[in-house]
């Protein structure tokens, strides 16, 4: 099917920066809105062979740059900066903002929204707060972990400390300082990313990939992380929608499965409608991976 790729702004939650958004829109029939929430340090301009692959099957694909990411940012001193306060919060509120504006604009379709990483906790909050998609795609997600509770009163001290916008080496070291762990050296600081040595190429080339985040960024992630797994998420979202896990097997942001299978059994518990599929020799991006075709032919499988 053919279709058209539009450029779209909408103003973000905080009142004052316009989501850099895009749309791939079909010219024939439409089947739905896929609605795509990208991860930290990336941008929606990332996603477009998987938003092509969408819209030739007939669905509206949409995204846009968080705040602090791409051209959501004024300017490069706007990289990794969310917010002063509740970050986490505005990142789950823009979610609605943006879908909200493409319905009203396109008319009301079957609604499906998917978050990658960073992404998967903001849709995760989101579908709690603000928004109930048809179906619902968690991927490269994390579960539970002791040392976010340190994580959010360190990153605040050091914020109160140093300001919102300082660079914090220590909290980035205890967020990610492990996360090419299981990586050769050879492969480059962003290896547990994917297996795939253009993709990482490219992603160390690019600016708005390479930014690091302000001390109120992480704390703002780290908030997501905890918040998205806390009982109160679990038995909140259990029984609105179905749910698909999807995430590989050697991803270290879901602890190389266990996390993710712990959201999965925590779903269930809770009486959720939840699959989950995990792949092999498939690092975090799975979209840019060994398995991008399957995974992709696997989401399209979900959403019909």
């Amino acid at each position: 099917m053919q279709y058209e790729i539009l450029e779209k702004k909408v103003l973000s939650s905080n009142g004052k920066n316009m989501l850099a958004g895009r749309i791939y829109l079909p010219n024939g029939e439409i089947k739905g809105y896929f609605h795509i929430v990208h991860g930290m340090t990336e941008y929606i301009g990332r996603y477009d062979k998987f938003m092509r692959i969408l819209a030739e099957n007939g669905y509206i694909a949409l995204g846009y740059d968080h705040l602090g990411h791409g051209n959501t940012a004024n300017d490069d001193s706007e990289l990794g900066f969310i917010a002063e306060h509740n970050g986490d919060d505005l990142l789950a509120r823009d979610v609605k903002v943006f879908a909200d504006a493409m319905k009203s604009e396109y008319g009301h379709y079957p609604y499906y929204l998917m978050g990658h990483s960073m992404g998967s906790f903001v849709v995760r909050m989101a579908v709690k707060n603000y928004i109930t998609p048809d179906k619902l795609i968690i991927m490269g997600t994390g579960g539970p972990k002791g040392i976010v509770v340190f994580g959010l009163y360190l990153s605040k001290f050091i914020q109160k400390i140093r300001g919102p916008k300082h660079y914090s080496k220590l909290v980035r070291f205890l967020a990610f300082g492990s996360y090419n762990a299981r990586c050769k050296k050879s492969e480059g600081p962003h290896a547990w990313l994917t297996n795939d040595s253009d993709i990482r190429d490219k992603y160390n080339n690019d600016k708005f990939c390479t930014f690091q985040l302000t001390v109120s960024a992480m704390h703002d992630l780290i908030s997501l992380t905890y918040k998205a797994n806390r009982k109160e998420w679990f038995s909140n979202v259990a029984k609105k929608m179905p749910i698909l896990l999807v995430s590989g097997k050697d991803d270290v942001v879901g602890d190389y499965s266990k996390g993710v299978i712990a959201v999965r059994d925590h779903l269930i518990k809770c009486g959720a409608d939840v699959t989950m599929k995990l792949y092999e020799n498939n690092r975090h991006e799975l979209l840019n991976d060994n398995a991008r075709e399957e995974c992709t032919q696997d989401i399209l499988d979900f959403i019909k």
